[in-house]
């Protein structure tokens, strides 16, 4: 099996150049997902979404649809194109992001709007039906990871890929939903 992890946070290390928070929530389930999966003889790819050119949706063309709506790829020349493409390449998707303001971060929207746009009316698309894993992580108060997972059933709603998992990861639960992880992963 194939597995592709993209993940949503970031540290600032100066203006130009962010690195993955490798102490962080998000990070460390990612660290999760990797292990197990490469344990069990899966390939695994993780993609650091922050540390990619990524552009906000322009809501281009003719009533906010551009060429995403037919052609199926997007406008506007950064690496999202690349990353949508690759994505045919696996077999399953794990979705990885810190919680801000009681939603995904904004690196995660900005890739979704995207990738909804370009997806959700592509009769063959080689994403829908696949299985996902969306992993909502909420450091300081811990709260705002129901919300952020109600963004990511609206997002499997759209593809129409599977969800097999759905997993709130705070500071306060991590070693328990770890095993949830695990146990997402195992099906």
């Amino acid at each position: 099996m194939k597995t592709l992890i993209l993940s949503f946070s970031n540290n600032l290390v100066n203006e130009d150049s962010f690195v993955p928070n490798k102490i962080g929530l998000t990070f460390s389930c990612v660290e999760v997902c990797e292990n197990y999966l490469k344990e069990q003889g899966n390939e695994v790819e993780h993609i650091c979404i922050n540390k990619k050119n990524i552009k906000k949706c322009n809501a281009c063309g003719k009533r906010g649809w551009g060429i995403c709506y037919d052609e199926h790829i997007c406008i506007q020349n950064d690496d999202f194109n690349d990353i949508y493409k690759h994505m045919d390449d696996f077999d399953q998707y794990i979705f990885v992001t810190p919680v801000y303001f009681h939603e995904m971060s904004e690196s995660a929207k900005t890739f979704f709007d995207r990738l909804k746009r370009c997806d959700a009316f592509k009769d063959d698309s080689s994403i829908k039906g696949k299985p996902i894993i969306c992993i909502a992580c909420a450091g300081g108060s811990g709260s705002g990871t129901e919300e952020t997972l109600n963004s990511f059933d609206t997002l499997n709603y759209f593809l129409k890929t599977e969800m097999i998992g759905r997993i709130p990861v705070t500071k306060y639960n991590f070693e328990e939903q770890k095993e949830k992880i695990i146990n997402v992963l195992k099906q």
